[in-house]
This record gives structure tokens, C-alpha cells and sequence, in this order.
């Protein structure tokens, strides 16, 4: 089995660190000064079952639910 992960975009901020975002729960995995320090956190990311549901539900209830 190949588990893939969810792509992380990364986002520079203005004192130079860096953001890695889950694109599957939308939070902040980890902040880092070097951009190559983000992948170790990304590899070991979970998304939240409980901000899935509650994303999913907002998402049905808004009338977006594909």
C-alpha cells in the first residue's frame, strides 16, 4: 500500500519564516526559518478527524458539498 500525502503549500512570511498548510484540514502544520525544515512535520501530520467533520458539515450545510 502507498500512502500519499496531501499536498503541503508553503507560505513565506514577512520575518522570512516559513508556513506549511495541510491542504486536507486547512491548519497550520508547522512554522519553520528554513523552508527545507517543514518537510519532517509535514511527513508526520494527522489531520484532526473532528475538523474534518466539522469542515464537511459546514460544507453540506452552505449547500457545497460535492
Amino acid at each position: 500500500m502507498v500512502i500519499t500525502l496531501p499536498p503541503f503549500p508553503h507560505r513565506q512570511n514577512r520575518d522570512g519564516s516559513f508556513d506549511s498548510i495541510c491542504s486536507t484540514c486547512l491548519l497550520t502544520v508547522t512554522n519553520a526559518r528554513m523552508e527545507a525544515e517543514l518537510t519532517n512535520h509535514e511527513m508526520n501530520h494527522v489531520c484532526d478527524p473532528t475538523i474534518l467533520y466539522k469542515r464537511a458539515f459546514d460544507r453540506t450545510r452552505r449547500g457545497l458539498a460535492a
